[in-house]
């Protein structure tokens, strides 16, 4: 593995900022798995390509406010606050995302915790004030 696993982890989060869905897709092993908290979980690059292009059509600008980054061996937990624009309002999510590389320095596994109620009551409180 060329680069650590925190090294690859940061990397793809600075991705996130350019919603290059191939960039993305690229930092996960053809075999990966990825679970994105409560919305589900996705098997293999294909399915996982699918789902990043999915958020980026939502959530094009993605910033990404790290808290707390822990690695154990090639296991990375990183605690941050993702924040993002929905036509025209901004809106943060506290996020946990834990982090498996294989040898080669690619994401084998991949699991979002999130609380989507907090988000879903976010986004209903700004729009419904500008209604």
């Amino acid at each position: 593995m060329s680069d650590s696993p925190e090294s690859v982890v940061r990397q793809f989060f600075a991705a996130t900022h350019t919603s290059d869905v191939d960039e993305l897709a690229g930092f996960f092993s053809a075999d990966a798995v990825y679970t994105d908290g409560p919305r589900g979980t996705y098997s293999g690059i294909d399915a996982i390509r699918a789902a990043l292009e999915a958020q980026v059509q939502v959530t094009p600008s993605l910033v990404v406010d790290m808290k707390t980054l822990v690695v154990d061996g090639t296991t990375v937990f990183a605690e941050r606050v993702d924040s993002f624009e929905v036509q025209g309002k901004w809106f943060g999510l506290e996020v946990v995302g834990v982090f498996e590389l294989d040898g080669d320095g690619k994401i084998k596994r991949f699991r979002d915790y999130y609380d989507l109620q907090s988000l879903m009551d976010q986004v209903t409180a700004a729009f419904s004030e500008s209604a």
